[in-house]
């Protein structure tokens, strides 16, 4: 399934999205940007997502759950990046 995603799963509008914290919580993020990365031959079409979230919790780098309005849950490999004024930002790679 991952292999199928495709940038315009994340530009597509379909109500909110969530990870899935290691306690069991729900928290609400939003996509800020999504771009096209450099082709790989494992990839023909390879992008990025930037989330954002609540400024806390902050979540660790590592595989979290998430829960998407339109193709349900999703175990995604999840960067934290930094700080967008009161917002904590993630990335997601897919390559």
């Amino acid at each position: 399934m991952i292999d199928q995603l495709t940038r315009a799963d994340f530009e597509q509008p379909g109500g909110p999205m969530w990870i899935v914290a290691p306690d069991g919580s729900r928290l609400p993020v939003t996509v800020a940007e999504t771009r096209n990365l450099t082709p790989t031959p494992q990839r023909a079409h390879p992008f990025s997502v930037i989330l954002e979230g609540p400024a806390a919790p902050l979540l660790a780098q590592g595989i979290h759950g998430f829960l998407h309005p339109r193709l349900g849950r999703l175990d995604l490999f999840m960067v934290p990046i930094g700080r967008n004024g009161n917002r904590l930002r993630y990335e997601l790679i897919f390559n």
